[in-house]
């Protein structure tokens, strides 16, 4: 059938400037929304921006009220330097966390797992990651493990950490920034360029990249105290001095970061990169099949939040895996016997045991960083695999073979 077109095609040059057009409409379109919200993103960071029914298991979360996100209540510390250091530091994952899902959720962060190119309705992602890693909880790029590796490693050096902490606003100023500090560095790691922050900020002389977005600032500010916003001054461009102020001293810690600290070690080596080392060679040995590879991938963060209560010793990849293999087993009614005896040790299998019990009855700052994602949704995709009725399931099988 022939059909006759009443208008002639366009020509290269014509595609050309009407791509450009397009491109700069979208992206105009972008910039004014994110400077409309960055603000107000900012000193509401930890309120409840959802009134949806809760579903099961996942409660009002206690720093909805808060208004900052390292405000937790924990429990009195020991004289143990070490275990100061421990209970901080769980302290600190759940801030991060906390950081990480604000920052992805408005959309100041690129956490898509995109093809490269451009599609109709944007980049085109990757099906089988975009479904069972999207979620910030799930943290599919390891910016959070990053970010709480270079904590523990940076930190809290050089810093008497307080006797009594109630809330990490008792953690020190120096403290509070420099965990910002260690989310930008492992964001910057992972995802390089993906942050979509307006620019706002000029210079005092002329500058030809100027306006600058001030992004490593923001997260100095989300990590401020009401009173400390308050005399900072807040986030615009009528306070340019002080964004710039608190932007170079921030600067000066991250290079003092870069030079103190192995950053690229650490951020490989941290157990959550490990873990997905070990699932892939167990999906080259066809013990897991792509599918269940990734299931096992999406569910190993939450047995790394069962670890966050200050006194469990940081968990191996082995461990980790192991929890999460046999939970993705049991949810699917597969037989387990032979990745529990052949691929995983003794003490693996035990530690594993006790991720899977800790999980069934979370608390304290587990609770909480389970309760702010997808854990906690029974509509996810993969809530099965960390159901109550699953982890039972796999607690009994784990009486089998330890």
């Amino acid at each position: 059938m022939n059909v006759c077109h009443s208008r002639k095609p366009l020509r290269p040059r014509q595609l050309y400037y009407f791509a450009i057009w397009n491109f700069k409409a979208r992206l105009t379109g972008t910039v004014q929304k994110a400077c409309a919200g960055l603000s107000q993103l900012a000193t509401s960071l930890m309120r409840a921006t959802a009134a949806t029914p809760l579903p099961p298991r996942k409660r009002a979360h206690p720093l909805e009220s808060r208004s900052s996100p390292v405000c937790v209540d924990h429990q009195h510390l020991g004289d143990d330097p070490e275990l100061r250091k421990r209970l901080a530091l769980a302290v600190a994952a759940l801030a991060l966390n906390f950081l990480h899902k604000e920052m992805v959720k408005h959309k100041l962060w690129n956490a898509l797992f995109e093809k490269g190119g451009v599609g109709t309705h944007g980049p085109p992602v990757r099906s089988l990651a975009t479904r069972h890693l999207s979620s910030p909880a799930v943290d599919g790029w390891n910016a959070v493990a990053g970010a709480v590796e270079l904590a523990s490693a940076w930190a809290f050096n050089g810093t008497k950490l307080p006797r009594v902490l109630c809330g990490s606003h008792d953690l020190p100023y120096s403290v509070r920034i420099r965990l910002a500090v260690c989310m930008s560095v492992a964001w910057k790691f992972e995802r390089q360029l993906a942050s979509h922050f307006p620019r706002r900020f000029y210079d005092d002389k002329p500058s030809l990249s100027a306006p600058h977005t001030c992004e490593l600032a923001y997260y100095g500010y989300a990590f401020m105290s009401d009173e400390e916003r308050s005399r900072f001054g807040g986030w615009g461009e009528e306070n340019a001095n002080n964004v710039h102020a608190l932007y170079d001293q921030m600067l000066a810690l991250e290079l003092s970061l870069l030079l103190s600290v192995p950053v690229f070690s650490t951020l490989v080596g941290s157990n959550q990169v490990q873990a997905e080392r070990c699932i892939q060679a167990l999906l080259d040995n066809a013990v897991l099949n792509v599918e269940d590879a990734m299931v096992t991938r999406s569910i190993v963060p939450f047995f790394n939040a069962v670890c966050q209560d200050g006194y469990t010793e940081s968990p191996t990849a082995g461990e980790l895996v192991c929890a999460a293999i046999i939970c993705v087993r049991v949810a699917a009614d597969d037989d387990c016997e032979e990745e529990m005896c052949t691929y995983f040790t003794a003490f693996e299998r035990k530690r594993a045991r006790e991720f899977v019990l800790g999980a069934l009855s979370l608390k304290d700052i587990p609770e909480l960083i389970v309760s702010m994602g997808c854990y906690a949704d029974a509509s996810w995709v993969n809530y099965r695999c960390i159901s109550p009725h699953t982890l039972k399931r796999a607690l009994v099988v784990f009486s089998w073979h330890v």
